[in-house]
């Protein structure tokens, strides 16, 4: 189950903004006359906003000063964007040009600079979000950072928090959770200097998504947690909602149904009371896993299909296309083949429009077992391979986040060692200063006075060379410890070395042959990486001359009985041969020698630690 990030239109000019650039332009806010002569827009917008829109357009249409245009541009692309993104662009490209051109002039005064740099600053930040949306990265994370430079320059907090968060909101859509952690902190860290509770509570919810995803249970919590309370406190029912959401996912995850229900509930209440209609299917959704991972699927199905309902009363296409393929996975494993086909099929054809890799993965991987059952093993295949295709992208991306993760953490160590060779440093520096001090105040005294400093100095001395024995001592001592680490590494090296070659003299092709019931195959176990089970089949990762994928008709629970000690399950849809285990990313994760990257659940982590001893 995923959790909610907190991420809205990152809006440059308040209504008082607005205002105050109608003011020193001379145009009056609510002028009926400027409204006239403007025309306006269609009735699609709420009074005040259509008057904003219209006093706006006034501005650009009188010899203004070039701050009010700028200013203006900005402005109104923020109205009018709701109707069409593109103008968001358009409008703000046009200010861009206005501030750039006048910032090339010598003759400003410092308040004309701070005026158009804060424009720009405006227009590069909706210009990036508009390619976020659009979903070019690079363009994106170019133009916030020209945003987040004129805003650091200004000293404007408030937007280079802002700047902050849509960069690290980018990070997270690219799964990279280390980048994004780093911005969100840095976000944080002047909300909190500015007081902000809405925007600190908003960067806590991320931060606790992150940690989510990541199966950081106990951050996770401690992050929505405060976020929720943050959010109680200022009365925003929307944040108390995600937060909500978010900790019942956390307990859902662990096991814990009643916690989970509880914190569902109070989600689900307060999107209702607000209108929010994607909200409450979302939660309804979250539900829904909460009961299939008990085995409950009747209450499952239930909520599954109230989601449902919901998404296609808003035309919410990707919640369509996930709560399709939920439903139709309950539809199989109760034998009513034809009905989960039609979910599948009609899941596939949005996740194939919407372009969701992981969508795509999961409903292919649904008709491919629909198509089994119905004895269509040609097209079976076809979706299989698609399947595999898309698993192996999303599987992919998720090695890259681990391995920038491991990378994080070894340069945050490295940091740590700087900072403490740095101290010793200072330690060093301010003894040579003192004794140096001493020397010079001792230069014009007489000789009662010199013999007085020649003892004191003596004194110095002897404390200079203790501090040299203990600091040379220090040094020896982290030396030790450095070659004793090192020597420790090298002997974890020589122990994996001997694993593997333990694991290799374990290995006799021919002597561990399993026979196949439905296929008649005979494998050697020993060449086997993992088994997944799907519904009425098992999919077995095999690897003799190359990897294949290998279907067998039966549970996961009876072809477990049948694999040596070796073999130990990791999730209740998999069980893999730990002698082709390549690294353990996390408590929760781990990667095969063939790069599948596998879960692990929190009632089969014990399993797996003691099989791994015993290895």
């Amino acid at each position: 189950m995923s959790h909610i990030y907190s991420k809205t239109f990152p809006k440059f000019l308040s209504v008082n903004t607005v205002k105050y650039i109608l003011l020193i332009a001379g145009i009056s806010y609510f002028s009926p006359e400027i409204i006239a002569q403007a025309g306006g827009p269609a009735n699609v917008y709420p009074k005040e906003v259509k008057l904003q829109i219209d006093s706006l357009r006034a501005v650009l249409s009188t010899n203004a000063h070039d701050t009010s245009k700028a200013f203006a541009y900005v402005g109104l692309a923020e109205l009018l964007y709701v109707a069409d993104i593109d103008i968001l662009k358009n409008l703000c490209e046009k200010a861009k040009s206005i501030a750039e051109l006048n910032l090339k002039k010598t003759s400003l005064t410092a308040a004309e600079r701070t005026a158009f740099k804060t424009a720009l600053a405006g227009a590069f930040n909706n210009i990036g979000y508009v390619y976020d949306i659009k979903g070019s990265i690079s363009k994106a994370l170019e133009n916030y950072h020209h945003a987040l430079k004129l805003q650091q320059e200004i000293g404007a907090k408030e937007g280079i928090a802002s700047s902050l968060n849509s960069i690290a909101y980018l990070y997270v859509n690219q799964g990279d959770s280390t980048r994004a952690l780093e911005y969100y902190h840095k976000s944080l860290k002047i909300e909190e200097a500015l007081g902000s509770k809405q925007r600190m509570a908003t960067s806590l919810t991320n931060i606790g998504a992150i940690y989510g995803d990541q199966n950081d249970i106990s951050l996770a919590l401690e992050y929505y947690h405060r976020s929720l309370k943050m959010y109680e406190e200022i009365g925003y029912k929307e944040g108390m909602a995600s937060s909500l959401n978010n900790i019942g996912v956390i307990y859902s995850g662990e096991g814990d149904s009643t916690l989970a229900l509880e914190y569902y509930n109070k989600a689900v209440a307060i999107k209702e009371g607000l209108g929010d209609k994607k909200g409450v299917a979302h939660s309804l959704n979250s539900i829904g896993h909460m009961y299939k991972s008990h085995g409950n699927n009747a209450r499952a199905l239930l909520y599954y299909n109230k989601s449902l309902k919901i998404r296609e009363q808003i035309d919410d296409r990707q919640g369509i296309a996930v709560s399709l393929t939920n439903i139709g996975e309950i539809s199989l494993e109760q034998g009513e083949v034809s009905e989960s086909k039609v979910m599948a099929k009609k899941s596939l054809e949005l996740a194939k429009v919407l372009g969701s890799p992981a969508i795509i993965r999961n409903a292919s991987k649904l008709l491919s077992e629909v198509l089994k059952e119905e004895d269509n093993y040609e097209e079976a295949l076809k979706m299989h391979e698609l399947y595999i295709m898309m698993r192996d992208s999303v599987l992919n991306q998720e090695i890259k986040n681990a391995t920038l993760k491991q990378e994080a953490q070894f340069q945050i160590a490295q940091g740590e060692a700087k900072i403490k060779l740095l101290d010793k440093e200072k330690q060093i520096i301010a003894a040579r200063v003192t004794y140096q001090r001493n020397l010079a105040i001792g230069a014009g005294f007489g000789v009662l006075v010199l013999i007085l400093f020649l003892w004191r100095l003596s004194i110095n001395n002897a404390r200079l060379k203790l501090g040299a024995r203990t600091l040379e001592a220090s040094n020896k001592t982290i030396g030790m410890q450095k070659d004793q680490a090192e020597a420790h590494l090298t002997n974890l090296q020589d122990e994996n070395t001997n694993l593997e070659e333990k694991l290799e003299n374990l290995r006799e092709p021919g002597n561990n042959i399993l026979t196949m019931n439905s296929s008649g195959l005979r494998l050697d176990v020993d060449k086997i990486y993992c088994v997944e089970s799907q519904n009425r089949y098992l999919l077995i990762t095999y690897h003799a001359d190359r990897i294949e994928s290998i279907y067998e008709r039966t549970s996961l629970k009876d072809f477990i009985q049948q694999l040596p000690t070796n073999f130990v399950q990791i999730h209740r849809s998999y069980c893999i041969n730990t002698a082709h285990i390549k690294s353990r990313v996390s408590k929760y994760k781990l990667i095969m020698k063939d790069d599948q990257l596998l879960p692990i659940s929190q009632s089969y982590v014990d399993d797996l630690d003691k099989a791994l001893k015993q290895v």
